[in-house]
């Protein structure tokens, strides 16, 4: 097909429809001439009758993310978001509960303690020695005086004695009571107490794991509740995206950019060398990648099962491509007798997607010879043919039965059927490996630490483990 527009040969002539208008054996040519500079230097070109939207047709690939399953439903900046507010909420429920059990074993009843006087200083006590001895003597007391007030202070003394011993057995008594009394109840504060459980039960809410207890404190429960209701919305969000990637079949990648495609494996082909050219003197930097590993192609079919295969993308306007599509599905319908092809063409036709956008809207002219006396007169007829709808509706006409079979086939599809197979269950199995995996590590870790730490210590005692358990408690 390549030899039909012309091909360059190696004594520098043209073969096809470029060397017949070239070396004057035809006035006129009619194809799917570029208005690009590598045509006007060969031949003159006609006014634009119409714009093409020039694109490639590459394979459509379905992806095999079925082991992601359990994280598809929701993007990665929602994970972190639920993440942070896991170690948030875990902290400030670990908070509360802190709170809380100091407030409970704190006695607010008792008094403050009084602050004891403070002793005299050296200076205060000299100072009083000299003021009482040379300033204000006391008077000398009569000899029965002092002898009532060493019996009082005897007495006092033992008053003092007597108050003492009551005093210590009140306070005894006391403790006894204290101790006979029950205590504050905590209960439900031992879920949130240890900072590795607090996190492990605000965890084990947003998977809708009820808790052992309710906790008592009600700044812990107006919190509780509270984190009850954000669990809700994220379980019905997380599991009505789940259902809908469950029912619905794995998504298919398609190659819709310039960028998308230059960043693929894909080699690129397409009519011509002139086509190589234009990507490889392309601003485009996506476009110069093309160019680099271009390849030019002669037989369609050929081109049609490279694409299939995942190898390949062509290079042409989107019409033609829509042609060759629905040529290679009708003839794989219609050819019964040939299974082989049947079966080739019908993969080539189930992964064959034509880019949403378009390389370049290229005008399309009519070929006429050099400084042919017959371009004013093409010029004026062309402009009168395109005022008056004519090329629209031969373009329409040629590409109504590509329309009314690719409508039929759209339409035809069957609706699919949301079901379930062992496919779409990768992601619980490859939870459940890992979880395994991880397990049976930390049971190794476990062992190894019981073996090489725990026996050696000289704390250790076979027959009484708990005690060696206690003494880290207490290092």
């Amino acid at each position: 097909d390549i030899e039909k527009w012309g091909k360059k040969q190696l004594n520098g002539t043209y073969s096809g429809l470029l060397g017949e208008i070239e070396i004057g054996r035809a006035d006129i040519g009619l194809g799917d001439l570029h208005y690009t500079p590598y045509h006007l230097k060969l031949i003159d070109l006609s006014i634009p009758y119409i714009t093409q939207c020039l694109t490639f047709l590459t394979p459509e690939i379905e992806t095999d993310n079925s082991w992601q399953t359990l994280i598809l439903p929701f993007h990665l900046d929602m994970w972190i978001a639920i993440l942070i507010t896991i170690l948030l909420g875990g902290f400030l429920f670990y908070t509360l509960a802190t709170f809380h059990l100091y407030i409970e074993h704190k006695d607010f009843t008792k008094p403050p303690p009084t602050p004891k006087p403070k002793a005299p200083s050296k200076l205060s006590i000299a100072i009083n020695k000299v003021y009482r001895k040379f300033v204000k003597e006391p008077p000398k007391k009569p000899q029965r005086q002092i002898h009532l007030e060493k019996i009082r202070k005897k007495h006092g003394v033992l008053q003092y004695i007597k108050r003492k011993y009551s005093d210590i057995s009140e306070k005894l008594s006391n403790s006894i009571n204290e101790m006979l009394k029950e205590k504050p109840s905590t209960e439900g504060l031992y879920l949130f107490k240890d900072i590795d459980n607090s996190f492990l039960y605000t965890l084990s809410m947003l998977l809708v794991v009820s808790l052992p207890k309710m906790p008592t404190g009600w700044a812990l429960r107006m919190l509780t509740g509270w984190w009850w209701l954000y669990c809700v919305l994220v379980v019905v969000a997380y599991r009505a995206s789940l259902t809908a990637i469950l029912a619905n079949p794995a998504p298919r990648v398609t190659i819709d950019t310039l960028d998308q495609l230059a960043k693929s494996s894909l080699k690129c082909s397409g009519w011509g060398q002139q086509v190589k050219e234009f990507f490889l003197t392309s601003l485009d930097i996506s476009g110069q990648k093309i160019g680099q590993r271009f390849e030019e192609v002669r037989d369609i079919e050929t081109v049609v099962k490279q694409i299939s295969n995942g190898n390949l993308a062509f290079y042409e306007n989107i019409y033609y491509l829509k042609y060759i599509s629905m040529k290679y599905s009708t003839k794989s319908n219609n050819d019964s007798r040939d299974t082989l092809i049947n079966s080739t063409m019908q993969t080539s036709m189930s992964s064959l997607h034509i880019m949403s956008s378009c390389i370049i809207n290229m005008p399309i002219s009519l070929g006429l010879q050099k400084n042919s006396p017959l371009k004013p007169r093409v010029d004026t007829f062309m402009q009168r043919v395109i005022e008056a709808g004519l090329v629209k509706k031969w373009l329409n006409d040629v590409m109504l039965d590509i329309t009314v079979t690719e409508t039929e086939a759209l339409s035809g599809n069957e609706e699919v059927k949301a079901l379930m197979d062992l496919k779409k269950l990768y992601g619980g199995i490859v939870v459940l490996i890992v979880g395994s995996g991880l397990s049976i590590l930390i049971l190794l870790g476990e062992l190894i630490h019981w073996y090489l730490v725990t026996k050696r210590s000289p704390h250790y005692d076979q027959y009484n483990v708990v005690k060696y358990y206690k003494t880290l408690r207490h290092y």
